[in-house]
């Protein structure tokens, strides 16, 4: 697909049992019958797609959220707890073992509840400040965000994908920070919506995930750089 240029290559499974393929991945042949497609019958456009993030948010033992996670003592977030894939506990390495998610969610949202429950303290009266909403008006026009989400996901699978080079995550950064510019825009003119913010969150993560890749010079687990080899 990188020499090519192609969306996808093309998987052949006529050569195995239709009914069986049904009833092994009954999931995906429920997505082909949207398309028209049939499992064991057809050629099917397969293209790589981000499965799991192994990295977030660095977290202790019981899910707390860490200020400063490379300093040898960081310091805890009070009252701020991260779960799941958004969460880095460490239990993944530089690669993600099969299933090892899902005992990875339950484990620590078990300790994260003990934790929470055990340092439970007098419920404050402070008030929240209001949300900044004078001059702001609704958005009307919700193309431009659409445009903007399909250029971020095409910059993020283009460049910052399973293999990568020093060129295209440069690329990649300038594109970023066009789009951070563009969307905030529209952030700080207009009253919150979910796709804006969800937007928003999105170009964030990525310039992140992008300067990560930037800065890490060796190869390894997930993280391929040719200009590294």
């Amino acid at each position: 697909m990188k020499r090519t240029g192609d969306n996808c290559v093309w998987l052949v499974t006529s050569h195995l049992e239709n009914v069986d393929l049904k009833q092994r991945f009954p999931t995906i042949q429920s997505r082909l019958d949207k398309h028209g497609l049939e499992l064991g019958v057809e050629p099917l456009p397969v293209a790589p797609a981000a499965h799991y993030m192994v990295g977030g948010i660095s977290v202790d033992k019981n899910g707390l959220a860490q200020q400063c996670p490379s300093c040898s003592n960081p310091l805890p977030f009070p009252g701020l707890y991260a779960i799941g894939e958004v969460a880095c506990t460490g239990l993944h390495g530089a690669n993600r073992l099969a299933s090892n998610s899902l005992l990875e969610a339950v484990v620590f949202s078990n300790r994260c509840a003990e934790h929470v429950i055990s340092n439970l303290k007098p419920k404050s009266n402070e008030e929240l400040p209001i949300w900044r909403a004078d001059g702001l008006s609704n958005l009307v026009e919700h193309s431009p965000l659409r445009s903007d989400r399909i250029a971020l996901q095409s910059t993020m699978t283009d460049d910052v994908g399973l293999v990568k080079r020093n060129a295209r995550l440069q690329r990649a950064q300038r594109r970023l920070e066009f789009l951070r510019q563009e969307v905030d825009q529209i952030w700080r003119g207009s009253l919150p919506t979910r796709e804006v913010i969800e937007l928003r969150n999105m170009i964030h993560v990525s310039r992140l995930v992008t300067a990560a890749a930037i800065g890490r010079k060796i190869n390894v687990g997930l993280h391929h750089n040719l200009d590294h080899d």
